[in-house]
C-alpha cells in the first residue's frame, strides 16, 4: 500500500527496512542541499535522468535517478506499475499531481519490461489524486499502479524531481 504525505512522517512508517533509510536519507540531503547531486539535478537537461547507486553496508540497496521531467496532461499519461522496486519519489522543483489507480481491470499497453522494471496501463476514467511538491513523498510499492507528472493545471511546465529505487521483489 503506497505511503504519502512529509517525508519524515513517510520515513518513520518505514521504520528500518532495508534501502529505506538510505532512501530517505539521500532525499533529505538533496532537499536540505548538502549532497553535491543536487547541482547535478540543477544542471541537467530537459528529458535526462542521471542515476546515483547509493551503498549500505552491504554494497548497492538502492539507486536514484535525478530526473528533470516535464509535466503532462492527464489525457497524455499512462499509468505504471513495478515488480522489483518500490518508488521513493520527491519533487525538488515544481509542482505535479501524482494519481494512484487500482490495478484491477486496467488495461496493459506495454506489457512488463524486465529491463526497465515497468508495465504500463491505459489511464482509467479517475484515480486518488497525490499533490507532489518540495518536502513531499511518495512511496509506491509493486501493488501500486501510479501515474506521476501531471500537470497541476493541465499546462506543461519543468518538474525536477528525485525516485530512488528500493529493491523489495
Amino acid at each position: 500500500m503506497a505511503i504519502y504525505g512529509q517525508i519524515e512522517e513517510c520515513a518513520s512508517q518505514l521504520g528500518a527496512r532495508p534501502g529505506f533509510n538510505e532512501a530517505f536519507k539521500f532525499v533529505r540531503s538533496i532537499l536540505d542541499g548538502t549532497h553535491p547531486a543536487l547541482d547535478q539535478l540543477g544542471e541537467i537537461a530537459e528529458g535526462q535522468t542521471i542515476r546515483i547507486d547509493l551503498v549500505g553496508e552491504k554494497g548497492v540497496i538502492a539507486y536514484a535517478q535525478l530526473q528533470h521531467s516535464r509535466t503532462k496532461p492527464r489525457r497524455e499519461q499512462q499509468a505504471e506499475s513495478h515488480r522489483l522496486y518500490a518508488d521513493v519519489q520527491t519533487v525538488v522543483d515544481g509542482d505535479e499531481i501524482m494519481e494512484l489507480l487500482p490495478a484491477e481491470g486496467l488495461k496493459v499497453t506495454q506489457p512488463y519490461n524486465p529491463e526497465r522494471d515497468v508495465v504500463l496501463y491505459e489511464m482509467p476514467a479517475d484515480g486518488s489524486h497525490l499533490l507532489m511538491r518540495r518536502g513531499f513523498a511518495a512511496v509506491l510499492f509493486p501493488t501500486d499502479v501510479h501515474a506521476p507528472l501531471q500537470a497541476p493545471d493541465g499546462v506543461s511546465r519543468g518538474s525536477r524531481r528525485v525516485v530512488v529505487k528500493v529493491r523489495v521483489g
